[in-house]
């Protein structure tokens, strides 16, 4: 998966689906990812940027997972408030968690908008609720599975093998893999986000 590629997906996925992110943006190396996001909600406007390893990858019927490490603090790169009180709150916020609990909040964060879920400074990405409703993905994650991935430069390389019990159970002159499984990220229903703005039970 290129760069141009996993952009496609963020902004097919995430950003045209959740208000508050206006972009998404990665680049790619050796064993590790920078991600850049860009955010506009409650008189908060915030240019942020974290680097991350790639744990684990799990996307098959029916689980659809990236695991990603956190490796730096975030990065703030442009903050701007509707007021200079919420502006110093912020980053008294941000202070408490780097100089007193000595973790980053972008985990916090991401939980209690229910994006994804994190456990110490492991965060665990669940896509299902975006792809459930592509049926041309579904239907290929019904017929190969992915449980490995690693990360080079420009790229995410994942490695998929066939569900072969699916195999079996097509006929001789089916194609395993037909055109229409073709998993175009530009092309398919999606399932919006619904719940990406109420803060996470979890």
């Amino acid at each position: 998966m290129a760069t141009t590629y996993f952009k496609d997906a963020l902004q097919k996925f995430v950003t045209d689906n959740v208000k508050a992110i206006l972009e998404l943006r990665v680049e790619l190396h050796d064993d590790w990812f920078r991600l850049y996001c860009t955010v506009d909600a409650g008189g908060i406007y915030a240019e942020v940027a974290s680097n991350f390893s790639l744990v684990h990858v799990q996307l098959d019927r029916n689980v659809q997972r990236f695991v990603f490490g956190q490796q730096t603090y975030t990065d703030i790169l442009n903050l701007r408030c509707e007021s200079f009180i919420k502006r110093q709150g912020i980053k008294l916020f941000i202070w408490f968690y780097h100089s007193v609990l000595k973790k980053d909040p972008l985990g916090f964060i991401l939980s209690y908008i229910n994006i994804a879920r994190a456990k110490d400074e492991i965060i665990y990405l669940d896509i299902n609720r975006w792809l459930k409703k592509n049926k041309k993905i579904m239907s290929t994650l019904h017929k190969v599975q992915v449980n490995y991935g690693e990360l080079e430069e420009e790229q995410m390389v994942l490695k998929a093998q066939i569900n072969y019990r699916d195999l079996l159970a097509s006929t001789s002159n089916e194609d395993i893999i037909s055109d229409k499984d073709e998993p175009e990220l530009m092309q398919g229903p999606i399932n919006p986000i619904d719940d990406a703005t109420v803060p996470s039970q979890v």
